[in-house]
């Protein structure tokens, strides 16, 4: 960092922001700098694959406007291996791969961005090319694309952990929709097959927030052992709170003020989205701290419902997106799409039947009726 012109008093700035990041007291900011001067001189080696995705966590996680944190990354890792940036393609783009499985066992990263197609030999899903010849035109023979799942079989021996990038990654996400057509398998399930003893994290999103995936890396690297995760895989860290405790809308939860047209959308109201299909209440992440793009908004605060996309069950299990939860069991909530008979959390029946009441009424009027 100082050849770079970064001052003792800067770099401590950097590890006050990867503090920051990570969520822990300005108490460690010294043996975070420590550490990550101990990574300076190691840059462990990452290696970054995709298997069924559409690059959207790459592009999220290269969109991030955190400069500080970019440059640690960037100069405390070696990414061997990543399709979007690296400069290298065909056989020398692979083969530095397969060096890194040589020269580096056991000690490198393995990210994998999308989940693992099956189905046809893992057709679905290739690159690289392998040494076997198959019969191509003309009589003549060319080398076989090589499938994910081949890589995968050969690098996650090697492996010190593996990071699944992203909702399709660590659950599935929207290909596992259709996972009868290809086989798409979580990376998780696919590692398992391998080697059940390797350490994976899950990192929810679609696409997954940079923070996350940077927090995430460097916690592993910085303290040397897989961070708290939750039930799901998942970093505490970043999935340990619901979306709905932190929202900006919960208040309207609460006292039973929902939206139930767009077309009677009023920002200034900020009326709770649950009916128009909000899965804030069964979603955890930090969304409504964090938010995206540099801080700037969410998408509950840019007026869209929460999709649900860090959570297992999207996206399958939790379409259509714009409409409620069938059943929904949450802090003593039961709710159906078309009734509201439940009792939001720190608001009393009487208030939200009051409310419901008055819209009825209004209703009634508008009606005719008495």
């Amino acid at each position: 960092m100082g050849s770079k012109g970064v001052s003792r008093r800067q770099f401590l700035k950097y590890a006050g922001a990867t503090a920051a990041l990570l969520g822990l007291s300005e108490a460690m900011v010294p043996e975070i700098a420590r550490a990550l001067e101990e990574l300076a001189s190691g840059k462990p080696p990452v290696i970054w694959i995709q298997g069924q995705n559409c690059t959207g966590c790459s592009v999220s996680f290269l969109n991030t406007n955190y400069p500080m944190v970019t440059e640690l990354v960037l100069d405390k890792l070696s990414v061997r291996y990543q399709p979007n940036v690296m400069a290298a393609a065909g056989d020398v783009a692979t083969k530095v791969i397969e060096d890194t499985m040589k020269d580096l066992s056991g000690k490198y990263v393995l990210v994998v961005e999308g989940p693992i197609p099956t189905k046809e030999n893992g057709r679905y899903c290739t690159f690289g090319l392998e040494d076997k010849m198959v019969p191509f035109l003309n009589g003549r023979q060319r080398r076989e694309d090589k499938p994910i799942e081949a890589w995968m079989n050969e690098l996650v021996p090697g492996a010190a952990a593996i990071i699944a990038n992203g909702n399709c990654a660590s659950f599935g996400g929207i290909p596992a929709a259709n996972e009868s057509v290809t086989g798409t398998t979580r990376v998780i399930d696919y590692v398992a097959k391998i080697d059940k003893s390797k350490p994976v994290i899950n990192i929810g999103g679609c696409p997954s927030h940079p923070d996350w995936f940077i927090g995430t890396i460097l916690d592993y690297l910085i303290n040397k052992k897989v961070p708290d995760l939750d039930q799901h895989n998942r970093p505490k860290a970043f999935f340990g709170q619901l979306i709905h405790e932190n929202c900006e809308r919960r208040a309207s939860f609460d006292a039973g003020l929902f939206l139930e047209d767009w077309n009677d959308n009023d920002p200034d109201l900020k009326l709770c989205m649950f009916k128009m299909g909000c899965k804030g209440p069964v979603t955890y992440a930090d969304c409504p701290i964090r938010r995206w793009n540099s801080k700037v908004n969410w998408c509950v605060g840019a007026n869209a419902p929460c999709h649900g996309c860090a959570e297992p069950a999207f996206y399958k299990n939790l379409s259509p997106l714009y409409e409620p939860l069938p059943d929904i069991h949450f802090a003593g909530i039961s709710a159906l799409p078309d009734t509201l008979g439940w009792i939001a959390a720190g608001a009393t029946a009487a208030g939200i039947g009051g409310h419901y009441l008055y819209k009825q009424l209004g209703k009634k009027e508008e009606g005719g009726e008495e």
